[in-house]
This record gives C-alpha cells, structure tokens and sequence, in this order.
C-alpha cells in the first residue's frame, strides 16, 4: 500500500512538496515508510533521544499511524524522527486512552531535499484492518501542518473515523 499523503486544505503550504507514505504487512507486525520531498533544511526535526516510549510526540515534526478493525477501539502509534515512540488503545473516539504493548523500531535517512524514515512496528495488526497513515510536519516559520491520506471535514482531526480510509488486508496481489 503505497499512499501519496495531502496537507490539510487550511494550511498554508510550506517546504514540503510531498509525501509518500508504504505499510507492509510483516509477521508479527508490519513496517511503516514515509518520503518527504521539498525543502528538509526549514523542517525542524526533534535531536536523537533514547529510543523508549514517550508522550506527546505529535507535538512537533512525527509520523503516525491509526488502525481499527471492526468495531469502535483503535491504536494509534506514533513515531518521532529522534526514535522516540509512542503506541496507544482508545476504546472509541478519543475515549478509554491506554497505552498498548508495541516493540518499534526506527531509522532516519536525511538528504538534502529528502527525508525518509522507516518504523517497523511489532504489534499484532486485524486483518483486515482500516488504516491512516499521517504526518505532523512543524517548520522552522514555526507553523505545524498536517498531513494525511484522508481528512474529515473541519480542522485537523487524526482520530476521525475518516482517516482510517485504507483497507490494510493481507492480501497479496502476486
């Protein structure tokens, strides 16, 4: 599943062109990829830390993923380019937060006019499962924009069953 990623029609554009963001179904998980093409210098990307779980990493420039089966519940992980994580369970809509089991891994490969950082996520996905794939990008203007594979009409809301626009099914198309 390769989707192209869409900054919220609110915000204003910025240094980034594009993103592209691939989720790989992998056993016992699956592998996160995001492409960030445009200007990387005006991004400002949190310094490497530890890499353990932390709160509020949406704060500044991350990626996330939310994915729910059938039914209300879902989890959201969220992945800092400094390799800090964050892996959540809300029973429904931004409701009954918990923090769920999860081994993440990261990797950052920053080039000029191109940032691409990859998550493998050990977690036991459904299948099928429905999936957003996202991105909070703050720049150096100190604007955040949000980035999406879907938004729900209104401001900027991750948690939207909208988001979760992408059926993620195991399936091979080989």
């Amino acid at each position: 599943m390769v989707p192209s990623l869409y900054r919220h029609p609110d915000a204003p554009a910025g240094a980034i062109n594009s993103i592209d963001a691939e989720l790989e179904r992998l056993d016992g998980g699956a592998v996160a990829i995001f492409r960030i093409l445009g200007d990387i210098s005006r991004l400002v990307i949190p310094p490497p830390a530890d890499p353990v779980q932390a709160d509020n990493l949406w704060r500044t420039t991350c990626f996330e993923l939310f994915v729910s089966g059938e039914g209300g519940s879902y989890r959201e992980y969220n992945f800092s380019p400094s390799g800090q994580w964050a892996a959540y369970e809300f029973e429904g809509y931004r409701s009954g937060m918990s923090n769920t089991e999860a081994r993440i891994e990261t990797e950052l490969f920053q080039e000029k006019n191109e940032l691409q950082f990859s998550a493998k996520i050990g977690a036991e996905f459904p299948n099928p499962a429905y999936v957003g794939l996202t991105a909070v990008i703050q720049e150096t203007d100190g604007e955040i924009r949000y980035w999406s594979n879907a938004f729900a009409p209104g401001k900027p809301d991750f948690h939207a069953a909208a988001v979760r626009s992408l059926l993620f099914d195991g399936v091979s198309a080989e």
